[in-house]
């Protein structure tokens, strides 16, 4: 009879214990067992002791029962019970109640339960383990560095693209590694995976049509890059080509991408994108609430209103920001005019200003140190609170911009005004209405990390400016980092812009209608560049250029420098006005023998882009 309800129990013990190993994630299972555990120590300490203590007398023989009982306390663990001595007790104490004997049995059912409950954890978690490793060798990897719960995030949506298979190489808490599991990713925290070693890239079993795909996102930018590093030299040694491999890196943009990436016969990352929180922070806001939906636009694609902006608080994002806003609210007919105010200007701003003097003589962009709460602020906001187009708090105290948020809705409410305020944190964007509910954007959004349709549309506009009898993806991977982000931008911005002006194909456009499309986008192109740290190249850099381009064709010399672009030194000389660009293009022809027509660059461009939008829109 005892054997039977001992494996009766056991049974219900490791049927429970699968139960909840399915249903309750790791942490909750974990607190489970150990409650489990506590109550049938306890317990048994209580009935073991009671037993033995029962049927003992002398000090010497009260001294074995404490032995006896430890040693009975362990048992239960293990699936054996001594029923004997405590009926023995049971009757020696003269009770026959059947409460005690069910106390007996729940608490070695509880024992059991914790053994059980362990076991399936443990041998769970290893064949699942065991399973996902094997998969490694039929599909693509998507492995991510850095254990953090906005990596995390990410992973879930990768993972729900069931492209590949998810590797994390990090330290993760208890919780973070029931997520992972629940989405079927692995975890590998290993020094070999940290560092990262050839053990580690082995496991991973690259093939040579599967893809590695490196998303480098623990909180530390010069980690993020070592790790980079190391792995690109493993990757070249294992002779694994630059168009299987992949990097999304958080550091620092234009230094780290153009490091890793392949090009000019050196070895790196087929393809690579490379942000900060602060930069990616700015480009959620602008691809999820677009400059151009604040605009007004005639039938002749001409703006009708300004764009008139508001940034508070000027930290890392908010300097971020004011760069998307910059580079995306330059449309034909309007006027661009930017105010920030930051009580801490003058500490925060100076390697901004030196950075980008350029773009800020360019545009009309008031900067004050005056504080949000200041007379001057208020008066600022009733001035202009019918003009102003589109507002960005950018703070690092959560709570104090949720505050500016109210304030500001408050005083352009009791003027007449209701518009949204986007509050920029790093690693959210949250839009404040008045009388609606918040709407919360998530900074690790696959879609903005790792966008196909973008990249298809950057790849499209590379091979129309570099005509070549190359494919778009081959021309694509000799493509240097900072074209590859140029291209990015202007893919970027017309696939929202264009569809703002319910524009699907070139057909019925009007010349004049193009004309102005084709002034937008020089507008935009000269943002970017300014927002990149360009200038201007001056008349004298030009001819001096234009010189020693004679100079190299007359030597003979294959890679002749482009007249009108200094990379090095950051300068353009198309950063100039529409109505300039035919006296540029007919003195750089004059020199180069060639057929250059800077205008109708910009009106091939929005033609291509409209052209491979329809496409892709008829293709969807």
């Amino acid at each position: 009879m005892i054997a039977d309800i001992t494996v009766i129990l056991l049974s219900c013990a490791v049927f429970l214990a699968l139960i909840l190993y399915v249903a309750l994630e790791q942490e909750q299972r974990e607190r489970i067992t150990g409650i489990c555990f506590l109550l049938a120590a306890l317990g048994g300490i209580v009935i073991y002791g009671f037993s033995y203590s029962s049927v003992q007398s002398s000090h010497t023989e009260n001294l074995a029962a404490v032995i006896h009982t430890l040693v009975d306390v362990g048992r239960m663990f293990v699936g054996v019970n001594n029923e004997g001595i405590f009926l023995s007790a049971l009757a020696e104490s003269g009770t026959s109640s059947p409460g005690f004997k069910l106390l007996f049995w729940v608490v070695h059912f509880l024992a059991y339960y914790s053994m059980a409950s362990a076991a399936v954890m443990t041998l769970g978690k290893g064949a699942v383990r065991r399973l996902r490793i094997m998969l490694l060798f039929l599909r693509d990897v998507e492995l991510i560095y850095g254990i953090t719960d906005n990596s995390i995030i990410y992973g879930k949506r990768i993972a729900a693209r069931k492209q590949g298979s998810v590797v994390f190489a990090g330290n993760a808490a208890p919780s973070q590694e029931t997520v992972i599991r629940q989405m079927g990713a692995i975890v590998f925290s290993d020094d070999a995976a940290m560092e990262p070693s050839k053990s580690f890239l082995k496991l991973l079993h690259l093939r040579k049509n599967n893809h590695l795909r490196l998303y480098a996102f623990s909180e530390s930018a010069d980690l993020n890059f070592n790790y980079a590093l190391r792995m690109k030299k493993l990757l070249q040694e294992e002779n694994v080509k630059p168009e299987y491999t992949s990097l999304v890196l958080l550091g620092r943009e234009e230094s780290y991408g153009a490091d890793l990436l392949a090009a000019d016969g050196r070895y790196g990352y087929g393809e690579i994108k490379a942000f900060d929180n602060s930069e990616l922070t700015a480009r959620l806001l602008v691809q999820k609430y677009p400059v151009c939906d604040v605009v007004e636009f005639d039938d002749n694609k001409l703006s009708t209103t300004d764009v008139e902006v508001l940034v508070v608080g000027f930290n890392k994002v908010g300097q971020e920001v004011l760069k998307k806003l910059i580079a995306n609210g330059q449309f034909e007919g309007s006027q661009f005019r930017a105010y920030v105010f930051d009580p801490d200007l003058d500490n925060i701003s100076g390697f901004f200003n030196a950075r980008y003097k350029a773009m800020l003589d360019a545009f009309s962009i008031y900067m004050s140190s005056d504080g949000w709460q200041s007379v001057n602020f208020c008066d600022f906001l009733q001035k202009h609170a019918q003009s102003l187009s589109y507002i960005v708090i950018a703070v690092e105290n959560n709570n104090l911009a949720g505050e500016i948020a109210g304030d500001i809705m408050g005083l352009l409410s009791r003027n007449g005004r209701n518009m949204p305020i986007y509050q920029c944190n790093e690693g959210s964007v949250i839009c404040h209405r008045r009388d609606k509910e918040n709407d919360i954007s998530n900074l690790y959004d696959a879609d903005i990390l790792y966008s196909g349709q973008i990249d298809e549309l950057a790849m499209e506009i590379n091979h129309y400016y570099n005509s070549s009898n190359l494919s778009s993806k081959e021309l694509w991977a000799g493509c240097d980092y900072f074209s590859r982000m140029s291209c990015r931008a202007s893919a970027d911005f017309f696939t929202v812009f264009l569809k703002r002006l319910n524009i699907s194909t070139a057909e019925n456009i009007s010349e004049t209608q193009m004309e102005n499309l084709a002034r937008t986008e020089h507008k935009r192109w000269c943002a970017f560049h300014y927002t990149m740290g360009y200038q201007c190249m001056s008349r004298e850099e030009w001819e001096e250029r234009a010189q020693k381009y004679l100079q190299q064709k007359e030597s003979g010399e294959q890679k002749l420098i482009r007249i009108s672009k200094d990379t090095a030194a950051l300068k353009h000389a198309c950063l100039i006005s529409w109505d300039e660009l035919d006296d540029l293009s007919k003195r750089e022809n004059f020199i180069t023998g060639k057929n250059v027509d800077y205008k109708q660059l910009d009106r091939n461009n929005v033609s291509v882009l409209i052209n491979m939008l329809s496409a892709k829109t008829k293709s969807d």
